[in-house]
């Protein structure tokens, strides 16, 4: 029962959306730190993309692997790992004569779409707590 309140879908697709919107921003950093790299090719994560995989994967019951009975059962880093989050390479043309495609103006508009939507996302995850600890303590 308490499982299920502790670890409800929502908290754990809230954690996933927040690790793809933190994998984003490094990779758009790297990008506008390599903007003037000749040949740099410039990355990208898309969410809908891998939210769609976290979606399709669900939370699951990722125990730890043991070896032995007497092992410690303890639950397995949460299943938003930044490292499992897809990041695509554009290769395609580049309006440069260096090879670079990195545009700083489409970056850093990239990068205020994706904080407003990690604003949105820390917000939700907050509500969340929030709602958590009403039910429990019975006030706000």
């Amino acid at each position: 029962m308490l499982s299920r309140v502790f670890n409800s879908g929502t908290q754990s697709l809230l954690n996933r959306a927040m690790d793809i919107t933190w994998r984003a921003k490094e990779v758009t950093a790297d990008n506008i730190a390599n903007v003037d790299t000749p040949g740099f090719k410039r990355s990208e994560v898309l969410f809908a993309k891998n939210m769609r995989k976290a979606w399709l994967l669900g939370p699951g019951d990722k125990r730890l692997t043991t070896t032995d009975p007497r092992h410690i059962q303890g639950r397995a880093a949460r299943t938003g790992a930044l490292d499992t989050i897809v990041v695509d390479q554009i290769t395609d043309s580049s309006y440069r004569n260096d090879g670079n495609n990195v545009d700083i103006d489409a970056e850093m508009a990239g990068l205020t779409k994706n904080n407003l939507l990690y604003e949105a996302l820390s917000q939700s995850m907050s509500n969340e707590i929030r709602l958590l600890r009403l039910a429990i303590t019975g006030r706000g």
